[in-house]
C-alpha cells in the first residue's frame, strides 16, 4: 500500500512591505492629528491660567476696597477712596506677589499707589516691589485703575467718556456733595508679566500717564461698588 504525504507550505515569520507601509501610514495619521491638538490644548491651559489669576486679582481687590481696616481706620473709607478717585479722575491699585526676605516664600501685596487721601498701611511703595536695588516680585504685577463708573448716576460723573484718557470723571469735588449711598467704580486691570531679565522700573511703570494707559488694552474690565 502507498501512503501519499501532501506538504503544507509554512509561511515565513514577518510582515509585508505592504503591511509596513500601512502601519506608517496610519501611525502618521495618528500623530499628525495629536500634534493639530497641542496648539489648542496649550491655548486653553492658559486660558485658564489667566482666568483664574483674574478671578484671584478680583476678589482680592474687592476685599481690600470693602473690608480692608488699613484702607482708612481713623475715617471713612468711602470717602478716603472717592477722593483718591475724584483728585485725578482715577485711582490706581497694584496686586501682585513679592518674596519674604531671603526666602522663596511669598505674599500677596495690594495697595494704592502715592494716594494721600488713604493712609500709609493701605499705600504700596517703591520698597514693596525693589530692595537695593533688586526686584523682588514673584509673577505678574496687576495695575487695576479705577474711574468713575457708566452706572454711576449721570449727575455726578461727566455725560461721556473723555476722549483721551477713556474713563468717566467725577464732577463731585468732595464726598459730601455726593448724595449717593454708593460709589460705582469702573476697574480696568492691566498685568505686566515680569521676568528676572527686565529691567524694571517702578517709578516709570506706576506712574504710566492717562493717554498712554488709554491705548492699552486691559485684560479685564468690570464693575465695583463701595457703599458708604
Amino acid at each position: 500500500m502507498k501512503f501519499l504525504y501532501l506538504e503544507t507550505s509554512r509561511r515565513k515569520n514577518g510582515f509585508s512591505l505592504i503591511e509596513v507601509v500601512l502601519a506608517i501610514g496610519i501611525f502618521m495619521v495618528t500623530v499628525l492629528a495629536l500634534v493639530g491638538l497641542i496648539g489648542p490644548t496649550l491655548k486653553s491651559v492658559d486660558e485658564v491660567e489667566q482666568t483664574d489669576a483674574i478671578a484671584s486679582v478680583v476678589n482680592s481687590l474687592n476685599t481690600f476696597l470693602q473690608h480692608s481696616p488699613d484702607v482708612a481706620p481713623t475715617s471713612s473709607k468711602f470717602d478716603a477712596i472717592y477722593n483718591a478717585v475724584v483728585n485725578d479722575g482715577q485711582a490706581t491699585v497694584f496686586v501682585f506677589q513679592s518674596f519674604i526676605g531671603d526666602t522663596t516664600d511669598t505674599q500677596l501685596k495690594i495697595g494704592f499707589y502715592d494716594e494721600p487721601s488713604v493712609y500709609v498701611a493701605a499705600k504700596v511703595e517703591r520698597d514693596d516691589f525693589v530692595q537695593n536695588n533688586i526686584p523682588i516680585i514673584s509673577g505678574p504685577i496687576f495695575r487695576v485703575v479705577l474711574s468713575a463708573s457708566s452706572v454711576t448716576p449721570e449727575l455726578h460723573r461727566t455725560s461721556q467718556r473723555d476722549p483721551n484718557t477713556g474713563i468717566y470723571v467725577l464732577t463731585k469735588a468732595t464726598p459730601d456733595l455726593y448724595p449717593e449711598g454708593y460709589l460705582a467704580m469702573e476697574a480696568r486691570i492691566y498685568a505686566e508679566e515680569y521676568t528676572t531679565s527686565m529691567n524694571f522700573d517702578f517709578d516709570v511703570y506706576a506712574t504710566t500717564s492717562l493717554i498712554d494707559q488709554a491705548i492699552i488694552e486691559p485684560i479685564f474690565t468690570y464693575n465695583v461698588a463701595i457703599v458708604r
